[in-house]
């Protein structure tokens, strides 16, 4: 018989409503059994649309009365450590959405219990199954472009932004919200460690007082950069990917992939001329053969990620978001707080 998870819900935002319950409700391995918020109205909009009878504006009650086997956290991130360790106590499993925590000494205290308790404790990262992480990951693994070197990503809006995520104290701003989901993609696909960070945070168009442009510059210690721009101030967008290897590019933008690359072994042997006078007084330029390719985006497939969570959490297989992976994350995001000037100056994380 199929193991069913007894699952609660806390927090009924735009991420629970259009994500986390109906995918919940829609795999049969889950049982979205309770919901919590403070706003009696989303409770009872909760109970019309999916159907959950346990209805809580605390969360404490729920998991005294319920005892789930999960818990989905769903609630803005100033509450994430605190519920987390709470239902881990409890003798939950626990789901979060990103950002894990606010830092990664809340992260690595949310680590820490679920070591203690012997409770599964993983997050949401769904950039990383998406379509256009699925065709970067072709890419990368043709070999086309040839030894990969540099990422850009550019998440481009103009919105002047007033709710919850507009402000610090609520643990707000792009870098968390937008920053976590497209650091995590890059070192998911690059498979790398960070060894050095440099970040710049502005706030330009939001209404609150947290950063709503955010310009980081990520090495890993394999070489690879990422040049990340995330703007929320900005009227024309740049190309929303560029990734460049030894060989070749790939450019992606309004909905299409080119690549423009030179095959291996294509080009013939030249040497440096390290004398002080150009020859003919022109720039160096020789003919290249490049080869010129459009790409269809991969399909998305949005239920893959609760598959791997119900394969974790039901099956006892390995976490698709290892720990490690998202201390690292954590790590970066608090490093790039610090290059920035929005943490007092601590000892570099990465070496």
């Amino acid at each position: 018989m199929k193991k069913i998870l007894r699952t609660a819900v806390s927090g009924l935002g735009r991420i629970a409503w259009d994500f986390h319950l109906p995918q919940l409700c829609a795999h049969d391995g889950f049982h979205p059994v309770a919901v919590v918020d403070p706003c009696r109205e989303r409770l009872a909009e909760a109970q019309a649309r999916f159907g959950v009878s346990a209805l809580y504006t605390d969360f404490e009650p729920m998991l005294e009365e319920l005892h789930p086997d999960l818990v989905v956290i769903a609630s803005p991130t100033i509450f994430h450590a605190d519920q987390a360790i709470r239902a881990m106590r409890a003798g939950c499993d626990v789901f979060c959405d990103k950002p894990l925590a606010l830092s990664s000494a809340e992260a690595e205290a949310m680590f820490r219990t679920a070591r203690e308790t012997g409770r599964k404790l993983m997050t949401y990262q769904p950039h990383r199954l998406n379509g256009e992480a699925r065709t970067v990951r072709a890419i990368l693994d043709s070999g086309k472009l040839g030894k990969l070197y540099l990422i850009e990503r550019h998440v481009s809006n103009y919105c002047r932004r007033n709710d919850w995520q507009a402000f610090y104290r609520n643990g707000g701003g792009m870098l968390l919200n937008y920053g976590a989901h497209y650091i995590d993609q890059f070192l998911y696909l690059t498979g790398g460690k960070v060894r050095r960070t440099r970040c710049e945070l502005r706030r330009i168009a939001s209404l609150g007082d947290a950063d709503d442009v955010v310009h980081a510059l990520i090495t890993t210690t394999a070489g690879v950069l990422l040049d990340l721009d995330i703007n929320q101030a900005v009227a024309l967008p740049l190309p929303e990917w560029r990734i460049c290897g030894e060989r070749g590019s790939a450019l992606y933008q309004d909905g299409e992939w080119r690549l423009r690359y030179f095959a291996a072994g294509a080009l013939p042997e030249r040497k440096a001329d390290t004398g002080l006078a150009a020859a003919g007084r022109r720039y160096p330029s020789e003919p290249i053969a490049w080869r010129q390719e459009m790409l269809p985006e991969s399909p998305a497939d949005p239920d893959a990620y609760y598959r791997c969570c119900y394969e974790h959490y039901a099956l006892g297989r390995p976490p698709f978001v290892t720990g490690d992976e998202l201390l690292e994350l954590m790590r970066t995001l608090d490093e790039c707080r610090r290059s920035a000037g929005e943490l007092e100056a601590e000892p570099a994380l990465h070496c």
